[in-house]
C-alpha cells in the first residue's frame, strides 16, 4: 500500500460532541472514532522506516486537546512519556522508544 493511500485510511475528524447540562453549567465531552486511526498505524508498522525520517505515533485529536488543555503540548518530556506509555501502544508505528 502506498503511503498516500495510507492518509485515506485516516479521515478526517470523526468526533461527536455531547453537551451536559448540570447545575447550572453546561459541560462539553468530545469523543473521537479511533479505529481508522488504529488500523492506519498497524499498516505503517509494517512499512519498512525512511532514511531520514521515522514515523512514531498517530495522535488522536483527543489527545491534542487534552494536551493543549493540561498545558503539556509544548513539552517534548510529556509526549515521549505519552508514546512510551503501554497504554498507547496500538497508536504507535514502531516498537522502539522515544
Amino acid at each position: 500500500m502506498s503511503k498516500s493511500a495510507l492518509l485515506d485510511l485516516v479521515p478526517e475528524a470523526r468526533r461527536r460532541i455531547v453537551y451536559h447540562e448540570q447545575e447550572g453549567r453546561t459541560l462539553i465531552e468530545t469523543r473521537q472514532d479511533v479505529a481508522p486511526i488504529l488500523d492506519a498505524a498497524r499498516i505503517l508498522a509494517q512499512e519498512a522506516p525512511g532514511k531520514d525520517f521515522r514515523h512514531a505515533a498517530f495522535i488522536p485529536d483527543v489527545v491534542l486537546e487534552q494536551a493543549f488543555r493540561e498545558g503539556w503540548f509544548h513539552d517534548a518530556a510529556a509526549w515521549k512519556r505519552w508514546a512510551n506509555d503501554p497504554a498507547n501502544a496500538a497508536f504507535r508505528t514502531w516498537a522502539g522508544r522515544l
